[in-house]
């Protein structure tokens, strides 16, 4: 193999690996920086059910503080509180599919917008194809 084609070849490899999966580790630090003033309780039973938007499934959630974990459908959540704002990070194994910023509502459920492979408000055109999601708290 010639020196141009391994340089072709390095650099696709490097393409490729940059336009890589959002992890874990990527959002972490993002719902760290988010987390703030708790004015709510996301502990317990939430669906998306019912809202403006897709059907994501039900949710639990237990809260520890600032931060909460737990499951939406299908998926993991990670998630962030910071006084009417959450923020999500919806993940399978260590794959982020979709991060969410969700603003509270006069009805106290939460709406906002959903991207997929980016976190929402960082990635510059990412926001444009955005799904919506409302999070109500089953039983009120």
């Amino acid at each position: 193999m010639n020196l141009k084609s391994l340089s072709l070849i390095s650099l696709f490899s490097l393409t490729l690996a940059a336009c890589g999966s959002l992890t874990r580790s990527d959002t972490t630090p993002w719902l760290e920086s988010r987390a703030g003033t708790v004015n709510e309780n996301m502990a317990g039973k939430w669906t998306t059910a019912g809202g403006i938007g897709a059907n994501w499934g039900e949710a639990s959630f237990i809260q520890d503080g600032s931060r909460f974990y737990g499951t939406l459908g299908a998926y993991n959540v990670e998630g962030a509180i910071n006084r009417e704002h959450v923020y999500l990070a919806l993940s399978s194994g260590k794959k982020v599919y979709y991060t969410a910023r969700l603003k509270r509502t006069l009805d106290g459920s939460y709406a906002g917008q959903v991207v997929e492979g980016a976190i929402i408000g960082q990635s510059n055109g990412a926001d444009d194809g955005f799904s919506l999601m409302t999070l109500r708290r089953v039983g009120q």
